[in-house]
């Protein structure tokens, strides 16, 4: 007679009962949408992913972020021996990366920043933005349509023009628009309340909209988005989303808000307003003769347990001297043509906030840390970790939506090192000689663990 099977083999329940030990050690080799597959297994292997998930994203959040290139160019050989020659830099062909998602209207999707290792996108028709993660193939995360938030009722792209017009719900006060930059029409900046990796029924979605700069809302769960009506300090400049559930919104003058996330479940609420004055070092170049030559951008980046205001400083016109100058200076005698200076970043002043005394204080050294801003979630990570970056350092991406588009030759090439130490600016990636334009550009992402 044939000896029947051991018990613990011959029942399929028994799989759902297998020791923590071995369920850690069969998902540690899994892949991410494996572990989130087998959740469903049981209420045992469910709570086992999830710790997983959890200690996997925390560890991510510690990771130096990567230089994601989308739709890098194939024949550019300069660019190719660049990007070996700096670490850490994913490249995504995301024209064949949309083949995955089987959607033909896909590759013509805006890329609008990430957060949390999640790249957040614009449908093609700038209605409906999406989360895709460049790691994970075939993972998209719907949200809901932007138009009702925006009081937009349809977009028209004018062909003949290169223009989109804009219909708004009210016609008797005449608001429809045309515009050729349609993303700051719609989006500003973009953040998830959480990685959605942890799982998307709490996750919430934080935008600032409008070219009023508005913020707005919305839950995984959600039909529609919601004004963050009890804003103060609009227009707003940056927002991120700490770990500890809370809001941080940046006005366009230094103030700051501080709104309650409630673990994604809930529209967050306001609880504190902090008032302050612009720091008087940043605010004296532009209310001198210096104030033609420079656009200024303001971030906010947690590091260490202090909330940071960095102030950028983008000449508008750079010539090869890395000199702001003035637009009339670009045309010499017997010149037929204004030379070709593009805006550039020349420096960065950085301040931490002082909850008690409610004012920005200056800071000198950043020490083991270093900051990485643009279009994504601001974050920071102390580079002795990897010696590839540079300490008391900020790393920078191009995000001067305003004038990305109004060359063939420049825009989105705006990308670099400033170093707080000697006040130098590096490149971190430049093409030589013809075009500078690099389309789409180029964003932080952290990076995946599994």
């Amino acid at each position: 007679m044939r000896p029947s099977p051991p018990s613990s083999l011959s029942s399929s329940s028994n799989w759902s009962e297998l020791h923590s030990s071995i369920l850690e050690s069969i998902f540690q080799r899994l892949s991410l949408q494996d572990v989130l597959t087998v959740q469903s297994v049981s209420s045992h292997w469910f709570s086992l992913s999830k710790t997983l998930i959890s200690s996997k994203s925390h560890a991510q959040s510690n990771q130096i972020p990567w230089l994601l290139m989308l739709n890098p160019p194939d024949d550019d050989q300069e660019h190719k021996q660049e990007i070996q020659d700096y670490k850490r830099v994913r490249q995504i062909d995301y024209k064949r990366h949309a083949a995955e998602f089987q959607d033909q209207d896909h590759s013509r999707c805006t890329c609008i920043g990430s957060s949390h290792g999640w790249l957040i996108f614009l449908d093609h028709k700038a209605s409906h933005p999406f989360l895709v993660n460049p790691f994970i193939q075939q993972v998209k995360i719907q949200l809901p349509c932007l138009y009702s938030l925006l009081g937009i009722l349809k977009i028209e792209k004018i062909i003949d023009l290169g223009e989109y017009l804009i219909k708004y719900y009210n016609q008797a006060k005449n608001l429809d628009s045309y515009t050729t930059h349609l993303r700051q029409s719609v989006l500003y900046k973009s953040v998830l309340s959480s990685n959605p990796c942890l799982g998307v029924n709490n996750l919430g979605v934080v935008v600032i909209y409008g070219r009023t700069r508005k913020l707005g809302y919305c839950n995984y769960r959600d039909s529609s988005w919601r004004g963050l009506e009890e804003g103060k300090f609009c227009p707003y400049s940056d927002i991120i989303c700490s770990n500890n559930n809370k809001l941080y919104a940046l006005g366009e003058n230094a103030c700051v808000e501080t709104w309650d996330l409630l673990d994604g479940k809930c529209v967050p609420t306001k609880k504190m307003e902090i008032e302050l004055c612009f720091p008087l070092k940043s605010a004296k170049i532009l209310l001198s003769d210096s104030r033609y030559l420079y656009v200024r951008r303001l971030y906010l980046v947690e590091n260490l347990g202090d909330l940071l205001l960095v102030v950028r400083y983008i000449g508008e016109f750079v010539n090869g001297d890395n000199k702001a100058v003035h637009e009339d200076d670009l045309m010499n005698d017997g010149d037929t043509h204004p030379s070709v200076c593009p805006y550039k970043t020349l420096f960065f002043h950085v301040y931490k906030l002082d909850f008690d005394e409610r004012r920005w204080i200056e800071v000198e050294s950043l020490g083991d840390s270093a900051l990485f801003l643009g279009g994504s979630h601001s974050v920071s990570v102390c580079s002795s970790v990897d010696s590839v970056y540079k300490k008391n350092s900020v790393y920078f991406t191009d995000d001067y939506w305003d004038r990305m588009e109004e060359d063939y030759l420049y825009g989105g090439h705006d990308m670099g090192v400033f170093s707080l130490e000697d006040q130098s600016v590096e490149p971190i990636y430049q093409r030589h000689g013809g075009s500078m334009k690099i389309q789409p550009p180029p964003c932080w992402v952290a990076p995946s663990l599994w």
